[in-house]
């Protein structure tokens, strides 16, 4: 059997010197002397066990089992170079696959951006989105089965890193027709008697426990229901009268009929959303993910006081009641 432990330059130098015809010719384009190309020739038959080239006065060519060899093997030089290629590029992160747990809708908002910016970026990058609550995506990055999880507040668990990446106003969704519609703010108080829904999914279980612990504050129970829906399906139960809901401006985005959109009045209304994953996460496309939200975050203004005054300026201005078509130029 000849000797498959080639130096890949010595084939280089033969599909050269038969595309040149000449040992001469080939020397002159690799930079090298005529009697070099020739000698790693020679090595590089005598390893393969039979002639590739008929030398002649004139210069070379090729013999029959040459040819059929250099036909075959620059197939395989090709394809070691894609392969090298791709293995480089999917280590610098610009190939390979990002599995991303989410909790609120795309239709607007900071995380659409993220997602818009990097597929802009690094098109060759398979992105999968799975939508789940916080508890079902925490499950699902301790399994491995995503990378990085998108949720809210800043959670604290050993072996995985956390990062503040933006901030959202916290609003009220409730049916066009309803007598607190009429306002352009709304406090807690004005709140505190009406029932709300929730879906089972998503965001649901957060903005559950978020009620609680806000009418809770103010010594009431509040009457919050589970509906077994997607967020298409919670707005149509709002508009139609089922109870009030909470959003962020993240989950805007698009007219929503029969609904309208109210700030809650008031700096403490804030939630904060961060970016986790495994310490232990080696994928590169994770990295340049993380990279586009971080500059991102940076570039976002602050939400505050000066937000709700926008809000209570949009409600005037925006069609339907709401600041629906506005918030995301602010927020």
């Amino acid at each position: 059997m000849p000797d498959v432990a080639l130096d890949l330059r010595f084939l280089r130098y033969a599909v050269i010197a038969a595309e040149q015809g000449s040992f001469r010719k080939a020397a002159t384009l690799l930079g090298l002397s005529q009697a070099s190309v020739s000698r790693r020739i020679d090595i590089l038959e005598s390893r393969l066990g039979f002639k590739l080239f008929c030398r002649t006065p004139g210069g070379v060519s090729l013999t029959l089992v040459g040819e059929r060899f250099l036909a075959e093997a620059i197939k395989g030089i090709d394809h070691l170079d894609r392969a090298i290629h791709m293995a480089a590029s999917t280590s610098r992160g610009e190939r390979g696959i990002v599995r991303v747990g989410i909790l609120s809708s795309l239709n607007s908002g900071f995380l659409r951006d993220v997602l818009t910016t990097f597929r802009q970026k690094y098109r060759h990058v398979e992105v999968i989105v799975q939508e789940a609550t916080a508890r079902e995506s925490l499950h699902y990055l301790v399994i491995g089965e995503i990378d990085v999880s998108f949720t809210t507040g800043i959670p604290n668990i050993p072996g995985y890193a956390t990062e503040l990446l933006w901030s959202e106003r916290v609003l009220v969704a409730m049916p066009a027709g309803h007598d607190l519609a009429r306002r352009e703010g709304l406090t807690w108080q004005e709140l505190q008697h009406e029932a709300f829904i929730v879906s089972s999914g998503g965001p649901g279980p957060e903005i559950h426990d978020y009620l609680v612990r806000r009418l809770a504050r103010l010594g009431f129970r509040p009457d919050v229901k589970i509906q077994f829906v997607g967020r298409e399906g919670l707005m149509n139960l709002v508009a139609i009268g089922y109870g009030l809901t909470l959003v962020s401006n993240s989950s805007l985005g698009r007219e929503m009929p029969g609904v309208v959109i109210r700030p809650i009045l008031g700096d403490g209304d804030v939630l904060e959303s961060s970016a986790m994953w495994s310490s232990k996460n080696s994928n590169p496309v994770l990295r340049r993910l993380l990279s586009i939200a971080r500059s991102l975050a940076r570039s976002r203004p602050a939400v505050g006081a000066g937000s709700v005054i926008y809000l209570l300026f949009a409600s005037l201005i925006a069609p339907c009641g709401g600041p629906e078509q506005i918030l995301d130029l602010f927020l």
